[in-house]
């Protein structure tokens, strides 16, 4: 008679045969392993807290921008609707801009954006003072990394070491600073602090309303939401040069017509009254006809100067009309809870130490049956 405590067999729906395997010797096992699976957590509680209190803790700012859409009316108002129940935005057919909303976040992550971002004031609050710097100088003086992180990086220091003492003149992509940045042709250390930079700022689009959310992470919380909020600047300047650059050339076009037509209509003048003066008394037809040929050029020039100064004022109004808005749903605020949690990582680490030691000592409990 087989003893039930052990397993338990029955027939499947195939015929076969399945044996359900009795866990209760693991489980007293477990139990009276219990101080080396408690010796296994704690010893990955103090891990955790060891990475907790080494790993410096970033602050995440969220902003949501709402852009507005450049359209052409090319569909008519019931095709909108019936595409609208159908869960079809047409806004994106008839869109006639070629910086769509989808291209924002290309345009937030492109070198020359991470650039302007360089002179950005900043204020680092140190165990003396406040310093006041930028945000280039924070992420190379003041931007903080895990001990790990140096030790790892010590082979690189070296061999930098060992060439420098074989190179008879300074490398200059060793330059430091970012005055007078060359986007073309950037130095090491703007190199590595665009790319601590783009690691931090993140944007994304929801496909169908066009959301713009940017999240910034710092270690820094005023400074993660200024950057946010900088970032929306730049990009507002970015989509109103872009599409206003036609009408501003014609602005200038106007401008420089109006001048030009403005001289000519005052030296017509000019010449018109300096005649008509001169020739006061005078009733030969060929002083009247001339006088009035000097009146008609005067007045054609004062008609072209008046046509040229309204062109100027619809040019003007264009560049308004043309400007983007983009409408800022979320600022950027300075967070007060920062990640990641020294507490939940300890928890976690404890928990880790506690299932690897179940792992351990299952598989060699194993291993000594077989």
């Amino acid at each position: 008679m087989r003893d039930f405590e052990e397993f338990e067999e029955f027939d499947d729906l195939d015929g076969g045969r399945e044996q359900h395997v009795d866990i209760m010797p693991y489980v007293r096992l477990l139990l009276k392993k219990w101080k080396t699976i408690l010796l296994w957590a704690l010893a990955g509680g103090v891990i955790g807290v060891v990475i907790g209190l080494s790993t410096p803790r970033t602050y995440t700012t969220k902003a949501v921008v709402a852009p507005e859409l450049a359209t052409r009316s090319t569909l008519g108002s019931g095709l909108n609707s019936l595409a609208s129940l159908a869960g079809v935005n047409m806004n994106s057919l008839a869109l006639t801009d070629a910086m769509h909303p989808d291209l924002y976040p290309e345009v937030i992550k492109s070198t020359n954006m991470y650039i302007s971002l360089f002179d950005m004031p900043v204020t680092v609050e140190t165990r003396d003072s406040l310093v006041h710097t930028d945000l280039y100088d924070y992420m190379i003086t003041y931007n903080k990394h895990p001990w790990w992180v140096h030790v790892m990086g010590l082979p690189r220091m070296a061999i930098e070491g060992v060439k420098g003492l074989f190179s008879e003149k300074e490398d200059p992509d060793d330059a430091e600073g970012h005055e007078n940045v060359d986007s073309l042709r950037l130095t090491k250390q703007q190199e590595r602090v665009i790319k601590a930079l783009s690691k931090n700022i993140s944007a994304t689009v929801e496909k169908k309303t066009y959301v713009l959310s940017i999240k910034v992470k710092m270690q820094d919380p005023v400074i993660s939401a200024q950057l946010a909020n900088l970032l929306i600047d730049h990009l507002k300047e970015f989509v109103v040069s872009y599409r206003t650059e036609k009408a501003r050339e014609n602005v200038d076009y106007y401008k420089t017509v109006m001048d030009r037509v403005r001289k000519e209509y005052l030296a017509a003048q000019r010449a018109y009254s300096i005649y008509a003066d001169s020739h006061q008394g005078v009733m030969t037809r060929s002083a009247r006809i001339y006088e009035q040929q000097l009146q008609n050029e005067a007045q054609l020039r004062y008609q072209m100067y008046n046509q040229t100064a309204q062109n100027l004022l619809s040019a003007e109004a264009k560049v308004q009309q043309e400007s983007p808005v983009l409408v800022i749903i979320q600022p950027g605020v300075a967070p007060h809870i920062g990640s990641p949690s020294r507490v939940k990582l300890a928890i976690l680490w404890f928990l880790l130490g506690a299932a690897a030691s179940v792992a351990w000592i299952l598989l060699k409990e194993r291993r000594k049956s077989e």
